[in-house]
């Protein structure tokens, strides 16, 4: 059996039935048992599927594929910062989680017995089958838990309640997958959920009486890898690989008001370090089509069929692309996916392809200054915490950090009053 895997910006496992179309791979597996996968060409800064399915042979065998991202806040001294637990792409009301759905936005967990310093967000599980089967997927999170979820699990832990810690989750799934026509819960065009349905190969997911294209699920968590981020006063960032395994791919991207660009780093190696600032060039008008090309190539690279890479780059094009800030984007070593995120299906696929996508949102040492400036210029007025963006909270922690003595009060009262934010 040949398997394949790759840990990147998302995960997302897309399972499904190939009836006789489904995107192909840029990069072709010589002992694959999917068949020839013809090349396809784009036309640059092209994000769109149409024209993109490749006609294949039927896969000999079960084949699974996934992709998902994970987000991470870091000082400009590259430490990890908590606070991650806040909603920032809200999903369906129809997928489960261990929380009803709150006005506050947070994710669906029903407590937090510890900091949150990841967002493991949209993994994704396709599969593609010559024959209706029944499968049965188990995920595991040792450094997390699941909190949402479709379509309705056989079996999850801890259980809802037993929360004690933020770790050792998992989940299973028992399916029926089939390459038939099926009812899917509508969702609306521009919803987060719609770009992942556009996969027209992958086989219906079925879970008694519930039908999607897919398995879904995302989570919170506690870990780090072995990839470090700092930035310095002169304006560079630094990318650090402290492993023994080479990262496939990395991008630099900072988006403002006045547009955006992305830096394309390459393969990191082991043991190595990057480093670069922001391109001086912005792109106001073509940005976001120029980096969603660059990234779905390199998510095509990694093994995922080009309508698989084309989904993951529209599902996360507004928070990658469209939300401001300074980031950097990795492909993860497979080695890093299956350590993070075991994966167990029976029966065995002949090919697995996981490609798991990093996001660290980095703080500048001009940007702490900015707002620990205005925080302590407050003197104790009320502080506009919506200032601060997405992810106030990682940035009121590293404030704390940093703020003299007689603002700490104020910060840790706006700490306060995130944390009862809870449901």
């Amino acid at each position: 059996m040949t398997y394949r895997w790759v840990l990147g910006l998302g995960c997302l496992v897309m399972l499904g039935c190939n009836g006789g179309e489904y995107a192909e791979s840029a990069a072709q597996d010589a002992e694959g048992a999917a068949g020839t996968r013809a090349a396809v060409a784009t036309a640059p800064g092209e994000v769109a599927g149409t024209g993109s399915i490749a006609e294949v042979a039927k896969p000999a065998g079960l084949i699974a594929h996934e992709w998902g991202t994970f987000t991470s806040v870091v000082g400009s001294d590259g430490v990890l910062l908590e606070g991650l637990h806040h909603e920032e792409e809200a999903l369906p009301a129809f997928v489960y989680g261990r929380a009803p759905i709150s006005n506050n936005q947070t994710k669906r967990i029903e407590a937090l017995p510890e900091g949150v310093t990841q967002k493991m967000e949209t993994p994704v599980i396709y599969f593609y089958t010559p024959e209706p089967v029944d499968v049965s997927v188990r995920v595991d999170f040792p450094d997390g838990v699941l909190s949402e979820w479709y379509p309705a699990a056989a079996s999850f832990a801890p259980a809802i309640g037993a929360l004690d810690r933020i770790g050792q989750g998992t989940m299973q799934w028992d399916v029926r997958l089939a390459h038939e026509p099926a009812d899917l819960v509508e969702v609306h065009p521009e919803d987060i959920w719609a770009p992942s349905r556009e996969v027209p190969g992958a086989a219906t997911v079925t879970a008694g009486d519930e039908h999607e294209r897919f398995i879904f699920y995302r989570g919170l968590a506690r870990f780090e890898t072995p990839l470090q981020v700092t930035a310095d006063a002169q304006g560079l960032v630094h990318i650090h690989n402290s492993s023994a395994q080479r990262i496939p791919a990395a991008f630099l991207l900072h988006v403002h008001e006045g547009g955006g660009s992305i830096t394309k780093l390459g393969a990191v190696g082991p043991g190595t370090t990057v480093s670069a600032s922001p391109s001086p060039k912005e792109s106001p008008g073509d940005y976001e089509n120029i980096a969603a090309a660059a990234i779905a190539e390199e998510l095509e690279a990694s093994g995922l069929y080009r309508d698989e890479a084309l989904s993951m780059v529209n599902t996360w094009r507004r928070s990658y692309f469209g939300n401001h800030g300074l980031r950097v984007l990795y492909i993860l070593p497979a080695e890093w996916t299956d350590k993070l995120l075991p994966l167990h299906i029976e029966p065995a696929p002949v090919e697995v392809v996981r490609t798991l996508v990093g996001r660290v949102e980095v703080l500048t040492p001009a940007e702490e200054g900015a707002f620990v400036a205005e925080l302590e210029g407050s003197r104790g007025q009320e502080f506009p915490v919506e200032g601060l963006g997405r992810f106030a909270e990682p940035k009121l922690r590293r404030a704390l950090q940093l703020v003299r003595p007689e603002a700490r009060e104020l910060v840790e009262s706006l700490l306060a009053a995130q944390a009862a934010q809870m449901p």
